[in-house]
């Protein structure tokens, strides 16, 4: 896939997301990853186009010798089948990693939360003076 439409669908992806125009889910079932991946946090999935795409952060041993290696972090968007198998992963650019905290930001509830929690606060502190 060209690297101009993959930018402009994750850019898409991102600002329809922050708009509440598409809804991520949190996904139970675990991708299939090779030996030394392994998920980090939750796993997002949407319905787009009648695609079903899937959106996690993993970790990978990155080897710099035989027995030498460290841990990094990747996300990955990917087209799954209605049985949560791998169809066709998009090529891992930098915008996932805004992408993912995005979706978690939206999915976690926090301005639903905020909104209801700290309704009448603007108000209420309007009169009060700083105390600096």
């Amino acid at each position: 896939m060209e690297n101009k439409k993959t930018i402009a669908l994750i850019t898409k992806l991102n600002r329809d997301t922050k708009e509440g125009k598409l809804n991520w889910q949190i996904s139970r079932v675990q991708p299939v990853l090779s030996i030394p991946e392994v998920v980090l946090d939750n796993i997002y999935y949407t319905k787009v186009e009648q695609k079903l795409l899937r959106l996690y952060k993993y970790s990978t041993k990155y080897y710099f010798d035989e027995d030498s290696f460290e841990w990094t972090t990747g996300f990955r968007l990917e087209f799954v089948d209605n049985y949560w198998k791998s169809e066709w992963a998009f090529p891992e650019i930098a915008m996932l990693a805004d992408l993912y905290e995005t979706v978690r930001y939206k999915t976690s509830g926090i301005e639903d939360f905020l909104d209801k929690y700290l309704e009448g606060e603007e108000e209420q502190n309007q009169g009060d003076e700083l105390p600096f």
